[in-house]
């Protein structure tokens, strides 16, 4: 097939002077391009406005102030084409003028050369092709990277929100939320008997059950409303601008909704209905699995009182062996966000004891509950631990307001404790935000105690990375408790080490202790990384730890947290 030549479209003064462009073009454009001629500037630009051009030839006297006119009006009805402007003068301010415009090429007629004007012309043509190219392709590859986004963000069986749409959803509506001081509700939506139904019927059924469980949701909630898939038959909807008495009614309908047909599935006909939680949201909710933890304490309340109902977990005492009624009062505490309280150690240079920074530490309330090992025991035996401990943190870091820290915000270092789950369930950007704006991030170190990690510490690494980028200082706590100290330092290469406390007691006393430190503190040089020593009860110890290469340290010696 004959490739299609490329239309051009002269405008010049005098066709019938010899010296015309039309003339002198014509011996090189015959078989690339096809031109058009006028030497009217109006007609030439109402051919224009037609369209079907590709280049523009502009050969015109242009001397005076009406230059930039004639440019302008060319320019306006040829703004995605390349135009070419041939002038007989020298004019430097018209070659301006041109420039201004956009105009491709400026050409002086004392230069003119017919062979290099149409090589330019080939040139721009091609290039503007290559460019609509890439303008197509970037088009498709968006349009490919947002259905791809969308594929991560949904569910492939019901087709609502999976847990990464759904805390996309709650980064937007948290940020909506706190600009309009609007309330925002949770809904959890656990099916009654699923498994029943998985059993008897087969899980192709119970997955068309669970699509018709999605229709009926769609059918009673509000466009604006979110949907997310969480668990195998549950579902958490968030409701935007929805108080909890609000939410409350919702929630009804929802369950109303739910059991409202029952469903012929095979030779029975099936009742379905579902047990509903609802949470009050504030704006310091960090992460899906936080809302998950406590929202799950008010379905677990309309299972226990029965199912086929909407609870919000203020009647339901946890049955345990160890003060039921304690353990009550620590998740009513845990709703309502009043449970913590903040306790510092100061950190010293051990050269001259001075101190260079606090670690930061949470209590429970005032109970069993008090102390961070019961505290957190608890937690994760209720499924509460990214709750409570991103609750502690915030607690630790609005201590800082106190005045023992206020006049050295920004000149000491303050040490925070998160779990390895915390960091991996809650978004970098949402975990930043409990960091204080007017302190410098890297004033802030966040421990992760070796011993909370499980097998290969590989899967911390991006999101350590993520709170050091930001930042951050990140320190590996309770090294030489575990069995893969070196490893999890490889791996994670943390900015400091904190040697755990079994390391350093006893080692003015007992040589093989002492050696072993000393193997422990050669391996943690090799890494570069800082050394603070934890557990110091005696003088004699902070005299060897120096001698040893250690710094810096605290403990008891000094006082207990306060």
């Amino acid at each position: 097939m004959a490739k299609e030549k490329a239309s051009v479209l002269l405008i010049e003064n005098d066709s019938k002077d010899p010296l015309a462009l039309s003339k002198l073009m014509e011996s090189v454009v015959n078989s690339h391009f096809s031109i058009e001629t006028t030497n009217l500037l109006n007609t030439g630009l109402s051919r224009l406005k037609s369209g079907g051009y590709d280049l523009v030839l502009l050969d015109l006297p242009l001397k005076n102030a009406a230059d930039a006119e004639v440019i302008r009006r060319v320019k306006e009805q040829a703004a995605s084409l390349p135009i070419f402007i041939v002038d007989k003068g020298d004019d430097e301010d018209l070659n301006a003028q041109a420039n201004a415009f956009g105009i491709t090429e400026y050409i002086r007629r004392s230069e003119f050369n017919a062979k290099q004007v149409f090589q330019r012309m080939l040139h721009t043509l091609e290039v503007k092709r290559l460019e609509a190219k890439l303008s197509h392709a970037t088009k498709e590859l968006e349009t490919a990277n947002k259905k791809l986004q969308s594929l991560t963000d949904i569910d492939n069986l019901t087709a609502v929100l999976n847990l990464t749409g759904l805390e996309r959803a709650l980064e937007e509506e948290a940020k909506r939320a706190k600009r309009a001081g609007n309330y925002t509700s949770a809904v959890l939506l656990d099916c009654d008997n699923f498994d029943r139904i998985n059993q008897s019927f087969g899980h192709g059924v119970g997955d068309v059950v669970l699509k018709e469980v999605v229709g009926r949701l769609k059918g009673t909630l509000r466009p604006t409303d979110y949907i997310a898939r969480t668990g195998g038959d549950e579902f958490l909807l968030l409701l935007p601008e929805t108080r909890f008495a609000e939410g409350m009614l919702v929630a009804e309908k929802v369950r109303l909704a739910v059991a409202e047909s029952p469903l012929r599935l095979a030779a029975e006909t099936v009742r379905l209905t579902a047990s509903l939680g609802v949470l009050a949201l504030s704006h310091e909710y960090y992460s899906i699995e936080e809302i998950l933890s406590l929202v799950r304490l008010a379905v677990q309340e309309s299972k226990i009182l029965g199912k086929n109902r909407v609870s919000s977990g203020e009647k339901h005492k946890i049955l345990s062996d160890k003060s039921p009624d304690a353990l009550s009062e620590l998740m009513d505490k845990l709703r309502h966000g009043d449970c913590f309280k903040a306790v510092s150690m100061p950190i010293f240079d051990l050269r001259d004891l001075s101190v260079v920074g606090y670690e930061l530490l949470s209590r429970g309330p005032a109970g069993p509950f008090e102390m961070p090992d019961d505290l957190f025991r608890v937690s994760v035996e209720y499924n509460l631990l990214t709750a409570v401990d991103l609750r502690c943190l915030r607690t630790c870091v609005q201590a800082l307001s106190e005045s023992k820290f206020k006049d050295r915000a920004n000149r000491i270092r303050y040490h925070v404790n998160l779990f390895p789950s915390t960091i991996i369930d809650t978004p970098i950007e949402r975990l930043m935000q409990i960091f204080p704006p007017d302190i410098k991030p890297e004033r802030f170190c966040v421990e992760i105690s070796e011993q909370q990690f499980i097998g290969d510490p590989t899967y911390l690494k991006d999101h350590v990375m993520a709170l050091r980028e930001r930042g951050l200082l990140v320190a590996i706590d309770d090294v030489g408790f575990g069995r893969s100290s070196l490893e999890s330092l490889i791996i994670l290469e943390p900015d400091i080490v904190k040697i755990d406390r079994k390391y350093v007691s006893g080692i003015a006393t007992d040589e093989a202790k002492a050696y072993s430190l000393k193997r422990l503190i050669k391996v943690v040089n090799a890494l570069g990384a800082e050394l603070i020593a934890e557990g110091i009860e005696m003088e004699e110890e902070v005299q060897i730890l120096i001698d040893l290469g250690v710094n810096y340290g605290q403990g008891w010696l000094w006082g207990k947290p306060s």
